[in-house]
Formats: structure tokens, sequence, C-alpha cells
């Protein structure tokens, strides 16, 4: 027996050495190629990092989850669509490795598959485009993406992989790292550097920040926890940046997160009906028209159009492009057919980053125009769900602590989809649907423990 362990043991470290000598011959072999020439430092860097996401994404997924979201999300956007869609598909193959892997309609997943067929199967005429091609075929990989960081989110509840404060302390960290790069990523000029280094899609990250550090803060205090010094640091450094990104969607978050751990607390009433109101200021157009434009009074569609940054006037001609083709709309890559020419007859509206498209500002309008009554309702369904499941997991005293904690990553992400565009913007999205997948995968796991015990109970009373 001692000589078979013995025997065992040195099978098992001649592996280890040979593992070992592969993979340096590997990396030895990717710097040669780099040194000589042949393949440039990007590709060099996927050689070498390519085996070890592979590797990771199958026997650590967890990780592979964690490591996205501790990306800073400049690095993040950059990723080709493709790239990310085969990372996240690796991660779900990964917690099939470990278990069953549930693909039905308690995984929220559906409506996201739904639109991911309708945009295969109902392509519209003018895609013929190579341009028009290549931006709805990189949507459609994004959200194919989100759909996989879905399931990756909701197996990641269901067996339990990690703590929700694990999930936090890691988008800290790439929000963090965001925050010192993006003032170099954003700014075209020195003068913009130094005054308006933060007025870019960072403001809705920073009051993600923000949000999950004061509610993390408020909740312990109230339970007579401890308090951290590096979150009481990042909710204040999270604050300033949101107030300096000049975003109405991010302080209309920020203000509604303040509300809500107001009344969780059960302290600050007054703070409660203040932030309502400047949220109600905020979003209101009768309201807003006599508060932003200084010296306006009047609701004419000019001023209305000034309230909403113009968006009013877009989603006009957009809605009325989606009306014509009711009820089943234009199909899938209509509106990145449509150029700021065609709807208002000038260029440049609405367009950004030298792309020739209109971006709709608003997810729900945008899958109207594609896909009519049927891609407003599905996404209409798919957020009514997700709220369902919060509400009925913050009325559990094990899982409340959790999806609050959650919360701010969805109040943001459900303004995002409403006055921009959600989907197109690849570092909030990814958060929010890792976080809507742990919502599921939370309440899929408690109802399932809850009918073990029904059972287990049922089975003692029988026996007894």
């Amino acid at each position: 027996m001692r000589e078979r362990t013995a025997g065992v043991r040195v099978s098992q470290e001649l592996q280890t050495r040979l593992i070992e000598v592969l993979a340096a011959l590997y990396g030895l072999g990717v710097v040669a190629l780099f040194t000589s020439g042949r393949v440039d430092l990007v590709s060099a860097c996927l050689l070498l990092g390519g085996p070890v996401v592979f590797a990771v994404a199958l026997l650590r997924p967890e990780w592979t989850i964690l490591a996205l979201l501790a990306t800073p999300p400049q690095l993040l956007s950059s990723i080709p669509p493709r790239l990310l869609v085969w990372v996240a598909l690796l991660t779900v193959f990964g917690f099939l490795l470990r278990g069953r892997l549930h693909m039905g309609i308690k995984t929220g997943v559906v409506p996201l598959l739904a639109i991911i067929v309708l945009a295969v199967t109902r392509k519209t005429e003018m895609i013929g485009d190579d341009q028009v091609a290549a931006a709805a075929d990189a949507m459609l990989r994004l959200i194919v993406f989100y759909a996989l960081l879905m399931l990756a989110g909701f197996h990641s509840a269901v067996l339990g992989r990690f703590r929700i404060d694990s999930f936090i302390n890691a988008m800290l960290v790439g929000l963090a790292f965001g925050a010192m790069l993006e003032p170099f990523f954003v700014s075209q000029s020195f003068d913009s550097l130094i005054y308006h280094p933060f007025r870019s899609h960072f403001a809705y990250l920073a009051v993600m920040g923000f949000g999950v550090t004061y509610i993390r803060l408020s909740l312990r205090s109230s339970a007579g926890q401890s308090r951290s010094a590096l979150d009481v640091f990042l909710m204040i450094v999270f604050l300033v940046l949101t107030l300096i990104g000049f975003s109405r969607a991010a302080w209309m978050a920020g203000l509604l997160v303040f509300a809500l751990v107001s009344l969780w607390t059960g302290k600050k009433s007054f703070w409660v009906v203040l932030s309502l109101c400047v949220m109600l200021a905020l979003t209101v157009p009768v309201i807003g028209a006599r508060i932003l434009p200084s010296g306006s009074v009047s609701t004419d569609p000019d001023t209305l159009a000034l309230v909403t940054t113009g968006r009013s006037v877009l989603w006009g001609k957009l809605w009325a492009q989606g009306a014509e083709a009711l009820p089943f709309g234009n199909g899938w890559g209509y509106v990145e057919s449509l150029s700021p020419l065609d709807l208002f007859g000038i260029e440049g509206e609405f367009s950004s980053g030298g792309s020739p498209f209109v971006y709709p500002h608003n997810d729900f309008i945008y899958l109207f125009v594609q896909f009519g009554v049927v891609g407003f309702g599905l996404l209409i369904v798919y957020w009514l769900d997700l709220l369902r499941r919060v509400r009925s997991l913050a009325r559990r005293r094990a899982t409340r602590y959790s999806v609050r904690l959650l919360l701010p990553i969805i109040i943001v992400m459900f303004f995002v989809q409403l006055f921009d565009n959600g989907f197109a913007i690849v570092a909030v999205a990814t958060r929010f649907f890792i976080a809507a997948g742990i919502v599921f995968g939370l309440q899929y796991a408690t109802r399932e423990s809850e009918l073990a015990e029904i059972g287990a109970s049922s089975s003692t009373l029988i026996g007894a």
C-alpha cells in the first residue's frame, strides 16, 4: 500500500512538472513571436492570456465574473463583442460542469433570448450596407453577451459560489481604477482634462459606486456593526464624481438611492420627501421647465426639448418610425440605418464618436422601432419580472441585505435605459446583467430551500 501511494505521488508530481514545462515553453514561444515581429503587442497579450482565461472560465467560473467586475470600465468597453461572448460562453459552460444548467423562465433570461431570436429572424432589408450590418451585429453580440452573463450570475447565486460582498468589492476595485483612468480616456485636450474630466458615461458608474457604499455603510450602522473607513472614503469620492459628471440621470438615481436608505433606516423622513421632490422636479418636464432653464416658464415643444436636452424631439421622430410599422416593427438594424440627416435634415445630431448612426437614448423606443409592440413589451416584461423578484427578496430577512446592496446597480440601469443607450454602454450593462442574474438566482435558491424545508417537515410528521 505504501509503495502504491508513493507511486501515485510520483506520477502526480511528474504531471505537474510536465504542465509547468509546457506552459513555460508556450510562454517563451509567444515572446519569441513578439520579439521577431510576427505578432503585435495586443495579439501577444491575447495569446498569453487566452489559455489562462479559458482555464479559469472552465475551472473557476465565478472568478471570471469577479474579473469582469474588477476590470476598469474603459478596458472592458474596448474588448470586441465577439470575444466577450466567448468569455461568457466558457463561463456558463464552466457552471454546467459543476451541475445542471438551468434555462427556464425562472432564470429571467427568456425576454433577452426572445429579443435575440427576433434579431436573427427579422433583419431589416436596409441592413445590406456593410456599416449598418456591422453596427447591428455588434449590438446583437452584446445582447447575447448580456444573456450569458445573466445565466452566469444566476448559477453563481444558485450554487453559492461567492458572497454579495465579494461581488461589491470586485466592482468597487474596477470603478476605482476606472476613476483614475477616466480623465485620460475621455479628454480631447488639456483644458478638457482640467475642467471637465468626468463628463461622460462614467457618471453612471460613479453613482453605482456611491450607492453600494452608502447602502452598505447605512445598513451596517443601523445593525450596530462597525463602519469601514475605506467604504466612507469611496462613498465620498464617488459622490463627488457623480456631482461633477453633470448627468441628470445619474443625479436622479443617486437621489432615489438616498430616499430608499432613509426609508429603510427609518430616519430623516424630511430628506425622503425632499429627495423625491427634487427627483420629480428633474423628471417631470412641466416642473423642470420652470426650474432648469432659467427665465423660462413656457411648456412649448422648444422648452420641452431644452429640458430633455433634445431627447423629446428624437423620441417623437423615432416613435413615429415605429408606429408606421406596427405591430411588428421595422426589423433588426433599422435604427442603425437611420442617420441624423434622415430624421432631422442635418448631420451630427445624436451621434458621437465618429459614428454616423443616431443613438436613440431610450432602449424601450429602440426595441419598439425594431420589433414594434413585441420588442417594447419584452423589455417591460423583463423589468416587471425583475422588480417582482427584488420585492420578494427584500421581504425575506435572509436575502434582504444582499438585494438592497444590488439595488443601486438596478436603479442606475433603469434610468440609463430610459434616458440613454443602456444596451450599448458595456461597462454599465455588464454590471447590471450580472446583478440581475444574481437576483433571479437568489430567488430560485430561496424558493428551493423553502420547498426542501416543507418537504422535510412533512416527512417528519408522517414518520411521527
